[in-house]
């Protein structure tokens, strides 16, 4: 049984509570990577599910050419995102709305590429992310995603825990590949070893060359960040987030698990 709160804050959790500009293991070089096998080209249309800060959307309208909207269930990050836009001068090529990954607010067909980068895995229900993707690209459109997947077989139990303290739910590489299937993906190419190495999966943030969570935030964003911890959650917040950092730590290390690319087209 799912043990909801007892490892709080989770990974994900600190990440949040940051207010650091974080991106998903491999960095910059997995989402360049992810436009480049969707066939992203300008004047596309192009949906991010659950796009945070806007950064990754805002890369795809400079560096592609595409028309691009961002989804987000944060109200605040849709603020963020959308300042982060206008400040870039990119107001009528990408835009963003508040919305829930599980029920995308838009009609069917819409979309020549739908993309998430790191987040089918959060919400409650990572199939009807899916369902919902592959619903409102185009027929013959693009799906792309990247999530956590386990490299060893590990007992239930011991996914459960490591998932509660990460904060997203990595899957097995052939549940990843049954789900996408189940929700109308075909012609699916994957990329596993490429991106399940320790090396890129520290790699969080665009800026700065890290080789561990400790290594993410600089010393001033990590005293920030026990500030706020310490804040919402008390001391006993404080030591799980540590104990949670350094048990997924040892969970990548020791190859346990690992992230994958999957592309496909809606059939």
């Amino acid at each position: 049984m799912k043990r909801i709160g007892i490892h709080k804050p989770t990974l994900e959790d600190v990440i949040e509570v940051s207010g650091v500009e974080m991106l998903h293991p491999g960095g910059l070089e997995l989402t360049r990577r992810s436009a480049e096998i969707a066939g992203m080209q300008p004047g596309m249309k192009v949906l991010d599910v659950s796009s945070g800060r806007g950064t990754l959307a805002i890369l795809y309208t400079q560096e592609y050419g595409v028309e691009v909207t961002g989804l987000d269930l944060s109200e605040e990050m849709i603020k963020i995102a959308s300042s982060n836009a206008l400040s870039k001068g990119l107001e009528g090529r990408v835009a963003f709305i508040q919305g829930d990954s599980q029920a995308l607010p838009f009609s069917d067909n819409r979309f020549d590429v739908v993309i998430n980068e790191c987040a089918v895995g959060i919400p409650d229900d990572s199939q009807k992310v899916l369902d919902e993707m592959v619903r409102v690209v185009k027929p013959g459109g693009t799906i792309v995603i990247h999530e956590s997947t386990w490299r060893k077989k590990l007992s239930d139990d011991e996914k459960t825990e490591l998932s509660e303290r990460y904060g997203t739910t990595p899957l097995e590489y052939d549940e990843w590949m049954s789900m996408l299937e189940k929700a109308g993906v075909t012609d699916i190419v994957s990329e596993f070893e490429e991106w399940s190495k320790p090396e890129m999966f520290w790699k969080l943030r665009a800026e700065r060359d890290v080789r561990s969570f400790s290594e993410v935030l600089t010393l001033s964003e990590r005293l920030t960040t026990f500030k706020r911890i310490l804040g919402k959650y008390g001391i006993k917040g404080v030591i799980k987030a540590a104990e949670n950092e350094k048990i997924v730590r040892r969970t990548i290390l020791e190859e346990k698990v690992g992230y994958c690319l999957f592309k496909g087209i809606k059939g």
